[in-house]
């Protein structure tokens, strides 16, 4: 089974906390649509961004889809009152689940009771 990285893993590698092998095939690092967005939102300046987009660049981006927009809205009928889950981490999560992808991020605790879908602690 393959995997897709969350917001939270890239956040670190921009910031020098843990790095990826970035000589790696785009392949080996999936994101969604979401993470690539999220990152661009989070640059401060523009030399920021320009090194956000060649990031973006080097990875396997997946788009949104119907399927994925009707499961981030069942996981947010079901779970945004009663655990806070956002529309951001359900689109991602929802990406995930619709690939039949492991999720690897820094906070397990955002997706850990969604039922179905795998999980990895950032290492």
């Amino acid at each position: 089974m393959g995997q897709i990285l969350d917001t939270t893993v890239l956040v670190d590698h921009l910031r020098n906390i843990k790095s990826l092998d970035l000589n790696k095939s785009p392949q080996e690092y999936t994101i969604s649509a979401i993470t690539a967005f999220e990152l661009i939102q989070g640059s401060q300046n523009r030399h920021a961004l320009t090194i956000v987009k060649k990031l973006n660049r080097s990875l396997h981006v997946l788009p949104l889809t119907p399927s994925i927009s009707q499961t981030a809205s069942n996981l947010l009928e079901q779970y945004s009152l009663s655990h806070g889950l956002l529309i951001l981490n359900a689109l991602i999560a929802a990406t995930a689940l619709t690939h039949h992808l492991t999720l690897v991020t820094a906070n397990t605790k955002h997706f850990s009771y969604l039922p179905g879908l795998k999980l990895k602690a950032s290492p």
